[in-house]
């Protein structure tokens, strides 16, 4: 879905940020930490975090904490990572059943085989 019918779909105004935002998480293929969004997108960065706050707000993204940095990805489907605590690579997992539970993130902290 294009990112202008994306925003449109959910009552929220296309503008060039936003769009931009939008483009990058939808081309994406792991979380994007805020630092990224930074060095990537020429705009004030409490800007940046304002247009992100309100993705949160309407449940369009999620935010994970890892190792003190905020990552955001699309909230289009339950996603779980796995993340080393020593190399901080991240790597996408099967997302855990717990019965009577509505996962839509989760994030396992652990060392990696190249790392162990």
């Amino acid at each position: 879905m294009k990112a202008t019918t994306f925003l449109q779909s959910h009552n929220i105004s296309s503008t060039p940020l936003r769009i931009e935002l939008v483009k990058m998480l939808q081309n994406a293929n792991k979380p994007i930490s805020y630092d990224e969004f930074l060095s990537k997108i020429k705009a004030n960065k409490t800007t940046i975090y304002r247009n992100l706050d309100l993705l949160l707000s309407k449940n369009l993204i999620i935010k994970n904490e890892i190792e003190h940095k905020s990552f955001y990805e699309l909230a289009d489907h339950a996603k779980a990572y796995f993340v080393c605590e020593t190399c901080h690579e991240m790597e996408e997992i099967e997302v855990p059943n717990l019965p009577g539970k509505n996962i839509k993130s989760a994030v396992i902290k652990g060392i990696c085989e190249k790392c162990s």
